[in-house]
């Protein structure tokens, strides 16, 4: 090469990637890789989700049943040893899953060395049925300091995940204060001495709610279409003493007390999902910073809650669950793992093409989570200010580590991508413009060249040193299609082997061009060296037939 000067520089500042580590477990060595791979291709915040219902995955000193008690499962139906068995662990899943306090100092200044920050995340006051079902086993031994959970309280509910009202801390507790007090305190601690400040926290904050209060639970009795905590004494004692204590926003409540805990330990950021402070403003926070991850999806109005929270003063993170969730299939087929709740699938392709500082676009280069066509007009307000942008890769259908690399790999390259490059096709936002499939306003010629420069350096180059990392990443299976008794077939990602069997997969072959094999064929994708492969998938000429008929 000639001797030249490079001048380069990320669009945003913040370039995320969240793993879920609470609905099922990953190995501190999976976060290791993770971590190699998030500062090889330029991503510097790591989002560790440690606690959600089904999980607490951190050692907190002093607090010691969080993870006797809230990182296993088994069969106990009081709940006083373990949480119950779920997502998939079996009946005798009894081994206690979390980071140690030397485990996550260790993995504090691994990333610091690659210029990757930890985002602690402790989801409250809804998601937080480990936490609260913990400090009950402990309440029990005859320890109420910390109890979570108001023992009077009567109030039926049923939140997202189907738990009833020990999924919600209940935020009129002193204990509830005293047992945030004492985490943040814990956490820094770990930070201090591993050298490097406790500067953000995730508060997490989403979905506080009792679901029978929204559409479609007609059915269900008034009675039981209770506000959260409503039937609490200890809520009752709070309204009674405060008028401005709004029991309809406990979310928001709890987001200003914990912010409030923050700001008195020098903790600069508060980060949170954004329903959690949807309804606040900056001004009510006392922290230097506050951020929310945006997940609302597009066909859905996300567009309009994006014009709202950008009147709030609040920092903007991407995270558009229809884009940007690592949890759904990469392609529409029953034999592909994944949700499907924001989108039926959320390919390269798709997560590539996500405009993150111009929405209303991707409704020209996207389908809704139905497959049908969007119109979305942007909106009559100046352009929302974003921070960055994150992949999340949610946890409840991950079982294992394997699973998560196949999940989030190559994903996590296509946000890279996105969050370090504004593109040439990325429109800007125009107040009043409609996009959808016919508008023909995204330059497709100038997307098309794009992408395809990006998956052939992907497939060629960068996926190697994916393996070289240690990280068995998703290989696509092939597609194909026979024609007179020829098969031609291609593969989503350059550089990777074709094979064919004609023998129902006892044989296999490598497929360089078009080629004479009959009616069927079964075809996979590898790896350049083979070690990876693909799901199998069968061509056959005369089901084509049938469908065109």
């Amino acid at each position: 090469l000639k001797e030249m000067t490079v001048y380069d520089k990320p669009r945003f500042g913040y370039r995320g990637h969240q793993v879920d580590v609470a609905r099922n477990f990953r190995s501190k060595d999976a976060i290791m890789k993770t971590i190699d791979a998030m500062a090889l291709w330029k991503l510097n915040v790591l989002h560790l989700a440690l606690t959600n219902d089904e999980g607490w995955r951190l050692e907190i000193p002093g607090l010691e049943e969080l993870t006797s008690v809230g990182s296993k499962r088994c069969f106990d139906p009081n709940e006083n040893t373990c949480l119950l068995t779920q997502l998939g662990s079996g009946p005798d899943a009894t081994e206690e899953q979390y980071y140690s306090r030397d485990n996550y100092i260790d993995i504090l200044k691994y990333a610091q060395e690659r210029n990757v920050q930890i985002l602690p995340e402790f989801n409250m006051p809804a998601h937080a049925r480990a936490a609260v079902i913990s400090m009950e086993a402990r309440a029990k031994n005859g320890d109420d300091t910390y109890r979570l959970t108001d023992p009077e309280d009567e109030t039926y509910l049923l939140t997202i995940q189907f738990y009833d009202r020990t999924s919600i801390i209940n935020p009129c507790l002193d204990s509830s204060v005293r047992f945030v007090e004492k985490l943040v305190r814990e956490v820094k601690q770990m930070h201090d001495e591993a050298g490097i400040p406790l500067d953000s926290y995730h508060f997490g904050g989403d979905e506080a709610k009792n679901i029978l209060l929204g559409a479609g639970y007609a059915s269900y009795s008034d009675e039981l279409k209770q506000q959260p905590f409503s039937k609490s004494p200890s809520c009752q004692a709070k309204l009674d003493a405060d008028s401005s204590f709004d029991i309809e926003n406990i979310a928001n409540y709890w987001a200003i007390t914990v912010n409030k805990i923050l700001a008195e330990n020098e903790i600069k950021e508060m980060v949170a999902w954004e329903d959690g402070l949807r309804g606040t403003t900056k001004e009510q926070y006392e922290t230097e910073s506050v951020a929310v991850d945006f997940w609302e999806t597009l066909y859905w109005g996300g567009i309009n809650g994006l014009a709202d929270m950008s009147d709030d003063g609040l920092d903007i993170i991407m995270a558009n669950p229809d884009y940007l969730y690592f949890d759904f299939p990469y392609e529409v087929d029953p034999t592909e793992r994944g949700y499907y709740w924001a989108a039926r699938f959320n390919s390269v392709h798709k997560v590539f093409t996500f405009a993150p500082e111009n929405l209303a676009q991707n409704a020209e280069t996207s389908l809704d989570r139905d497959g049908n066509e969007m119109s979305v007009t942007t909106p009559s307000i100046p352009k929302p200010t974003i921070r960055g942008m994150q992949g999340q890769t949610w946890s409840e259908t991950i079982r294992t580590d394997a699973q998560y690399y196949e999940m989030a790999f190559p994903r996590v390259l296509a946000v890279a991508e996105r969050a370090w490059h504004h593109a040439s096709w990325e429109l800007d936002w125009t107040p009043g413009v409609t996009y959808n499939a016919t508008t023909g306003l995204v330059p497709e010629d100038e997307l098309a060249s794009d992408y395809n420069g990006f998956v052939t350096k992907l497939g060629c180059h960068e996926m190697s040193k994916m393996k070289k990392l240690g990280i068995a990443y998703r290989v696509p299976p092939p597609g194909g299609s026979i024609a007179s008794g020829v098969l031609s077939a291609n593969s989503e990602l350059p550089c990777t082997k074709i094979m064919y069997s004609i023998d129902e997969g006892n044989t296999w072959s490598e497929y360089s061009e078009s080629i004479t094999v009959g009616d069927s064929v079964h075809l996979q994708s590898t790896s350049s060296d083979g070690t990876l492969k693909s799901r199998i998938v069968g061509v056959d000429q005369m089901e084509a037939r049938k469908l065109g008929a």
